[in-house]
């Protein structure tokens, strides 16, 4: 119901839903980018049963924003059959392979139809196939990311799943994913795309798929010094 979608920004009407699949509660988020589309990064299975407030007779442009987080396309396909699905080139066969998904657009379909303050953001080879979508609101920018980054401020598990999850980086605090590390290409070429996308001026707040927004002032200074960090 519309209630598992909570406003996150009332000016750019921004939306997250929480979706749960086994072993971890991800999430989905909403941004319209007119009056009439809306964005909806990594559809998560069940919430495509209601949409955001004020969003019923909205087009749906559905991005599965990397190669893990496309679960819910196809039950959102079904529910919304005008919705157009977009999602990185290297991953749209196994995609339609997986899902029965017939079309699937590419991402620069998706950026011909946003607005100005809406940008999409290619990742530097890596094997996730990650792509993020950032949101300027005043001197905001919000970072819509799949499994990049993580922010837990708890991990909700008992000591022998801490310790699984613990190998794999998923610990409480914001940290760049350790699979998702080990899965970039060219670590040197990723920190000089990143770097200048945080170290500016404005307050930066993440959206990520796993877990709490952080919505810090040192925010953009945080992910500077992590991708600063990485090796």
């Amino acid at each position: 119901m519309a209630e598992n979608w909570h406003l996150v920004d009332k000016i750019a009407g921004i939306y997250r839903g929480k979706y749960i699949i086994p072993g971890t509660t991800p999430y989905s988020t909403a941004v319209p980018l007119t009056k009439n589309k809306l964005l909806v990064y990594s559809p998560g299975p069940g919430l495509e049963k209601s949409l955001p407030p004020g969003c019923e007779e909205t087009k749906l442009l559905l991005l599965a924003p990397n190669i893990g987080h496309n679960l819910g396309v196809g039950p959102w396909l079904d529910a919304y059959p005008d919705a157009e699905m977009f999602a990185p080139e290297a991953i749209q066969e196994r995609i339609r392979k997986k899902r029965g998904i017939d079309t699937i657009h590419a991402l620069a379909d998706l950026e011909a139809q946003l607005p100005e303050n809406v940008r999409l953001h290619i990742l530097p080879d890596n094997r996730f196939h990650e792509v993020w979508i950032s949101v300027d609101v005043s001197e905001k920018t919000y970072w819509l990311i799949g499994d990049a980054f993580l922010n837990f401020d708890k991990v909700e598990a008992n000591f022998f799943m801490k310790f699984l999850l613990g190998i794999y980086g998923i610990k409480p605090g914001l940290r760049l994913h350790k699979m998702f590390r080990l899965a970039l290409k060219d670590k040197q070429a990723f920190k000089e795309w990143a770097l200048p996308l945080f170290a500016n001026e404005r307050q930066h707040i993440l959206l990520p798929c796993h877990r709490e927004i952080y919505d810090e002032a040192d925010c953009g200074q945080r992910m500077v010094e992590i991708i600063q960090a990485l090796k």
